[in-house]
């Protein structure tokens, strides 16, 4: 346990709104860091209603040129729709966006051919030599319901025939709103983790008329550009992008972040 007195983060209230099972590993690094982690899930994964679509279309893999899993969650569910080990033949080729995305497939016993980088993202995966040439390429994306068109989108224009497995939903977990928002006014958060599009809406969706108040003077650290666009496009005035999808990126953000804020306002002191 780090000296609170020393911890990079002490002090520091932050909100982590990971969806519940995935939360651990990001709240251990903070409240190791001397921090205090506050779990809000402003997602919840479920399995799709009716799997039998994707069911069928993970059942065939050697239909496909490429596999692409889209999050963990994508592996997860697929492997649970599939029922039995998921075995593709070398001629398809696997590309996971993430590397913890990555590390899901490897432990079910499935090799992985392709991680973009450095985003670790979708337009990563596109820049990527593999995918400039996909011309009469059948490409299947295991991804979640609703997820973005724009992977697909660019495959097809390059002459691609793409398909979706959807092995997953998200959904708003009921939570008590008039709580978080007493918590906010009482200063008790001080840094928010959104690390989804989706989170970032279901955040706007929760505080309501609150957000105005919050999203001037609270910081967020999201993961990506886009994400950080569409923060600032919502109104939030402080947004930090990481790159990195990990937790020991977020966390090193939030240092950094919590770090530069202690020096402004010693600065800011010194000058008084």
């Amino acid at each position: 346990m780090a000296n609170p007195t020393n911890a990079p983060l002490a002090g520091v209230g932050v909100l982590v709104t990971r969806p519940r099972e995935q939360a651990d590993g990001l709240c251990a690094l903070i409240e190791a860091a001397g921090g205090r982690a506050m779990r809000l899930p402003l997602l919840e994964i479920v399995a799709v209603d009716d799997s039998t679509a994707a069911a069928e279309l993970l059942s065939r893999p050697d239909q496909w040129d490429w596999l692409i899993f889209a999050s963990t969650n994508a592996v997860r569910f697929a492997l649970a729709i599939h029922g039995r080990p998921y075995d593709p033949p070398r001629r398809t080729r696997i590309a996971a966006i993430g590397q913890a995305t990555a590390e899901e497939l490897i432990k079910a016993g499935i090799r992985v051919d392709l991680i973009p980088k450095p985003q670790f993202n979708s337009e990563s995966l596109l820049a990527s030599p593999e995918m400039a040439d996909v011309t009469d390429k059948s490409i299947l994306i295991v991804r979640g319901e609703g997820g973005r068109e724009h992977l697909a989108e660019v495959l097809r224009s390059r002459g691609a025939k793409v398909a979706y497995a959807e092995v997953y939903r998200r959904i708003l977990p009921e939570t008590d709103t008039a709580h978080w928002i007493d918590l906010w006014r009482q200063g008790r958060i001080d840094v928010v983790t959104i690390t989804s599009g989706e989170a970032l809406t279901n955040l706007t969706q929760l505080l309501g008329d609150a957000k105005l108040e919050f999203a001037e003077r609270t910081p967020l650290v999201v993961i990506g550009s886009r994400v950080e666009k569409l923060a600032r496009e919502q109104g939030w005035r402080y947004v930090v992008s990481t790159e990195q999808a990990g937790d020991q990126a977020l966390a090193e953000t939030i240092i950094r972040l919590i770090e530069t804020k202690r020096s402004v306002r010693n600065q800011q002191a010194n000058q008084q």
